[in-house]
């Protein structure tokens, strides 16, 4: 027998800024197993961040965060991560911008496990499970580069997700549309998502649409945002250029 697979890796949570106005965390939904380190960070020098865990089962074991994690303060250019010993879900935010920059990080109590066949070189894995905690199942798909107006996409929402409603914003710079700063030019709300595959299309604003006409090229920032009945929704933000 061989023994079981080391720890997962996880993608970094990084601190992302889009001008001076919005900002948010990227791959701010994890899965992984417990014992993992998830690494964290701002490595910006103009916009400071910090990091708080919100709920979770335990209190996660972190360096290298601005202000251990626990004052509402915030720092640039900084390096931390925090090991995961307790499965469950741990949510997160952001102690300068909490409305914005939230995520969360799901621990499972196992990983993948390996067996041989007859011979060394064969092996058969269990995958982890999705997310028990989390509305989401992976990453949003949002093409990079779209055309026609419209914004199209897709999420997967997890059986813990269901019956949550889900809003999707487009947002641009004021600078973009010949004014100042970060204004909605298209959303779509749905009352209530059910579990699985989502799709969804939302169409610029007639402002929007026109700046589009004028300079043939419009950069938006999409913001999907999932909201329970009860308990603190969870929003993803991509990015997206828009051709005439």
């Amino acid at each position: 027998m061989l023994p079981a697979l080391a720890a997962s890796e996880s993608l970094p949570v990084e601190a992302v800024n889009e001008g001076l106005y919005y900002h948010h965390w990227s791959n701010p939904l994890q899965t992984v197993i417990a014992g993992d380190t998830v690494k964290f960070a701002n490595p910006g020098s103009e916009v400071p961040h910090g990091l708080k865990f919100t709920s979770g089962p335990t209190s996660p074991s972190c360096t290298g965060i601005p202000a251990a994690a626990a004052e509402e303060s915030g720092a640039t250019k900084w390096q931390g991560q925090c090991t995961f010993s307790t499965p469950g879900t741990y949510a997160f935010l952001c102690t300068v911008h909490p409305g914005e920059m939230k995520g969360t990080i799901t621990v499972s109590a196992g990983g993948t496990t390996t067996s041989t066949a007859t011979t060394p070189t064969t092996t058969t894995t269990t995958p982890l499970q999705p997310p028990t905690g989390s509305p989401l199942v992976g990453e949003p798909s949002i093409r990079s580069i779209q055309h026609g107006g419209v914004v199209k996409g897709s999420l997967e929402v997890s059986q813990a997700g269901a019956g949550d409603r889900l809003q999707v914003k487009l947002l641009a710079t004021r600078a973009s549309l010949a004014t100042v700063a970060r204004v909605t030019v298209g959303h779509l709300t749905l009352a209530s998502v059910k579990a699985g595959r989502q799709s969804f299309t939302v169409k610029l604003s007639a402002k929007a649409r026109r700046a589009l006409h004028r300079r043939h090229r419009l950069r938006l920032s999409v913001r999907i945002t999932l909201t329970p009945s009860h308990g603190a929704p969870t929003t993803v933000t991509r990015s997206t250029l828009e051709r005439s």
